[in-house]
C-alpha cells in the first residue's frame, strides 16, 4: 500500500481519548483513505458509528482487527486491552501509537510528546512502535522540560484528574452518581466502586509506596525531560469533575522570574498572569499547558505554581501530529 493511500485504525474510537483522537486527524492534514473504528462491547449506550471527513464509519468489534491489516493503529485502551493487542500487531508488522502509555513495560518503544520534541525519536522503526505520554506525565514533562537547563532539581505536588481519568464510561458514571445522590437513591459504582460524587479518590498504594500511576508519570518525566524519576513525586487523586486536569506543584532549584521566562518562551505553555486563578473548566477545548499562581517559596526553595490543562484534547492533537510525523517519515504504507 503506497503512502497515498493509507488505512488507519482507532481503537477505542467511541471513547474519550478516542473521540479527541479521530477529530484531531480529521481536522490534520494527513492524507487517510480508510479510516477503521473499533470499539467495546461493553460500550453502553451502544455506539454503532462515528463522524470522520464528513462520513459515519461503521465501529466494529474489537476481533475484528484480527482479520486486517491497518498501516497504523491508534490505541486509546487502557492497559489490560493494550496490553493484550500491541504485542501481535507489532509481530505483523503494523505501527502502533499507543495514547496515554498503556503499553508501558509491554512494548519496548520510545517516549513522544510534541512540544518536548519537533520530531520523532530514535528507535520508532526498530520497535514498530511510539508511546504517548499519560496525562500525568504529559503536564509535568511540558512544564519541567523548560527548567531542566536552569537549575530545576525537583517536582513534587499533587495532581487531580478528572472522572475522564477511566474513560467515557467513567464520566457517564460520575453524572449517574450525582443524580443517584441528589434522588437519594443507590448511585452505581462499577467503574467508581467507593463513589466519585460528592467525594475526591486518591490512588491506592500499599503502605510506603507510590501507585502504578505516580511511579509510570515519574519515569515518563526522566524519559522525556532527563529529570531523574526520583526527583519527581507527585500524589495523584481523582475529582468529581467530568473532564481536565489540574496541578499544584512545588518546583525547587529555580526562581520565579526565570520560570516565568522559560515557560513564557515555550511553545505548548500558556500563561494568563503570574496570580491567574486558573479552573480546569475553562481550558477544555483548549490546547496547552495554562499555569498561574506562580509564587516563590515562602522557606526560599524554589516556586509554587498551579496548572491546568484538557489532557483530552492534548492528547488528540499530539496523536494527530505524531500519526503525520510517521507518515512523514514514510514508516506507514511500507509493503
Amino acid at each position: 500500500m503506497s503512502s497515498s493511500a493509507l488505512e488507519v485504525a482507532v481503537v477505542g474510537a467511541t471513547g474519550a481519548a478516542g473521540s479527541q483522537v479521530l477529530t484531531a486527524l480529521d481536522a490534520s492534514e494527513m492524507v487517510i483513505a480508510s479510516l477503521r473504528a473499533y470499539g467495546s462491547a461493553a460500550r453502553s449506550p451502544r455506539v454503532d458509528t462515528v463522524p470522520f471527513r464528513g462520513q459515519n464509519v461503521g465501529v466494529e468489534p474489537l476481533s475484528a482487527l484480527a482479520s486486517v491489516k491497518p498501516d497504523l493503529v491508534i490505541l486509546c485502551v487502557p492497559p489490560a486491552v493494550a496490553g493484550k493487542i500491541a504485542p501481535g500487531l507489532v509481530a505483523r508488522g503494523v505501527i502502533v501509537l499507543d495514547v496515554g502509555d498503556a503499553t508501558a513495560g509491554v512494548l519496548d518503544a520510545p517516549l513522544v510528546l510534541p512540544g518536548i520534541q519537533s520530531g520523532l525519536p530514535d528507535g520508532v522503526a526498530r520497535a514498530g512502535a511510539v508511546r504517548l505520554p499519560s496525562s500525568v506525565g504529559a503536564l509535568l514533562a511540558a512544564l519541567c522540560q523548560p527548567l531542566v537547563g536552569i537549575g530545576l532539581t525537583s517536582c513534587t505536588g499533587v495532581v487531580s484528574l478528572a472522572a475522564s481519568a477511566r474513560g467515557r464510561g467513567g464520566m457517564e458514571e460520575l453524572a449517574q452518581q450525582v443524580v443517584a445522590t441528589l434522588n437519594n437513591q443507590d448511585p452505581p459504582r462499577r467503574v467508581f466502586v467507593d463513589g466519585l460524587a460528592f467525594d475526591t479518590l486518591p490512588e491506592d498504594t500499599a503502605m510506603d509506596e507510590w501507585s502504578g500511576t505516580e511511579q509510570l508519570a515519574a519515569a515518563e518525566v526522566e524519559a522525556l525531560t532527563g529529570l531523574p524519576a526520583a526527583s519527581v513525586g507527585v500524589q495523584v487523586a481523582i475529582q468529581p469533575l467530568f473532564a481536565g486536569v489540574s496541578a499544584g506543584l512545588h518546583l525547587r532549584g529555580v526562581t520565579v522570574d526565570a520560570v516565568e521566562a522559560a515557560w513564557r518562551a515555550t511553545e505548548g505553555l500558556v500563561a494568563v498572569s503570574r496570580t491567574a486563578r486558573l479552573r480546569p473548566r475553562s481550558t477544555i477545548g483548549k490546547p496547552g499547558v495554562w499555569w498561574g499562581r506562580l509564587r516563590a517559596d515562602p522557606a526560599g526553595d524554589g516556586v509554587f505554581v498551579w496548572a491546568v490543562t484538557d489532557d483530552l484534547y492534548g492528547a488528540g492533537l499530539a496523536a494527530a501530529r505524531v500519526a503525520t510525523w510517521l507518515s512523514t517519515a514514510g514508516l506507514l504504507g511500507v509493503a
